[in-house]
């Protein structure tokens, strides 16, 4: 038996089997700062705080911060859009728990806000269900009745196999110049 014919098995078994990443992010609407995070099967890919100050982003990343202007209407926005819209039905949602502390220095008016985010919370959770029944979802909020907080947080763990991320990619690739070389047609008239 010739070993050799083992390296294109186990590359193609690598390239269906599911990646398992899970994505934590928290923000605190207040201060207009947060934090999120990237795991790849539980080890740290990537954590960046983050503060949102008119229209720039600041990141920072160990020590080290950056601040980026936000323009929408960029080609790096445009690829992420592509992006997303290739990967939505690829992807296999796993979990989704949103997390919130809510305090508005009135109790009942804290309770009342916070029903009304978990309603919110219940019909959009029923609507990804629809599409995605095998995925577990769960919003947890902490009601803080003598002070003023507002702070979100969630946990995401998705799944996806390494063929539909490269296809994806280079679709987005091809999608993103086309889309810039219609834009620049159009421009030019």
């Amino acid at each position: 038996m010739n070993y050799y014919l083992l390296i294109p098995f186990f590359i193609l078994i690598i390239c269906f089997i599911p990646i398992k990443l899970e994505g934590r992010v928290s923000f605190n609407l207040l201060d207009m700062s947060g934090a999120f995070g990237v795991f790849f099967y539980k080890i740290k890919v990537t954590h960046q705080e983050v503060w949102i100050k008119h229209n720039k982003i600041m990141l920072k990343k160990d020590n080290h911060v950056e601040s980026k202007e936000i323009t929408f209407d960029s080609n790096e926005i445009l690829f992420v859009k592509i992006l997303l819209g290739q990967v939505k039905d690829k992807i296999r949602l796993r979990l989704f728990s949103l997390f919130y502390n809510l305090g508005l220095n009135d109790a009942f008016l804290s309770s009342m806000v916070a029903g009304y985010i978990n309603i919110l919370m219940l019909i959009f959770f029923t609507s990804i269900k629809n599409s995605k029944p095998t995925a577990s979802l769960g919003v947890y909020d902490s009601i803080s009745y003598n002070r003023q907080v507002c702070q979100f947080a969630s946990r995401i763990i998705l799944s996806i196999s390494l063929f539909d991320i490269v296809y994806s990619l280079l679709r987005s690739v091809i999608l993103t110049k086309r889309e810039f070389n219609r834009k620049k047609a159009q421009n030019r008239r």
